[in-house]
């Protein structure tokens, strides 16, 4: 294969873990979601200071996966490591439409969450929403920048990850 480290970049509900699957699915690499390997069953970050050995422990360790979250303070590690790097630019109506979604389909058991814990809760809370609200505002102008600052690595900027064409990215 063409990719073998992959990370994708992208506001809550952009479809980060959607793609990891789809990605997963096609190249058969394992998944890592940062949310599972940073975040405890209740939502609440781990000690930060141990973020970076974990993601050594579980991946940057490895020659091959695809890792889907933010976690800005570890990104310059994550950027080393991939091979190619995926963001996922939606306007911040489509986040929201897609936690909404999301978070009423797992709520009716009428999906699993890719990505999600077994056991662990999908909730909407108002410090959440307003995350997720504000994320384009406070973070997208950054993650930008960042993206267009690399240029040893392949970078894919798509605002419709389900249009992304995974056979031809893989040529």
């Amino acid at each position: 294969m063409k990719y073998k480290r992959i990370i994708i970049l992208g506001g809550s509900g952009s479809g980060k873990s959607t793609l990891t699957n789809r990605l997963s699915r096609y190249t058969g690499y394992p998944m890592y979601h940062l949310d599972n390997l940073l975040l405890n069953d209740n939502w609440t970050q781990k000690d930060k200071g141990e973020w970076l050995n974990i993601c050594k422990k579980e991946f940057l360790s490895k020659d091959i996966g695809i890792v889907d979250g933010n976690y800005s303070s570890i990104l310059p590690e994550r950027i080393a490591w991939a091979d190619l790097i995926i963001f996922i630019n939606v306007p911040t109506y489509r986040h929201l439409f897609n936690i909404f979604k999301r978070s009423l389909m797992v709520n009716l058991e009428l999906e699993k969450r890719h990505g999600m814990k077994d056991g662990r809760k999908d909730t909407i809370d108002f410090k959440f929403f307003t995350w997720v609200l504000l994320w384009n505002k406070n973070h997208k102008r950054d993650m930008l920048h960042v993206m267009k600052s690399i240029k040893d690595k392949k970078v894919i900027i798509t605002n419709n990850p389900r249009k992304l064409d995974i056979e031809e990215l893989f040529k």
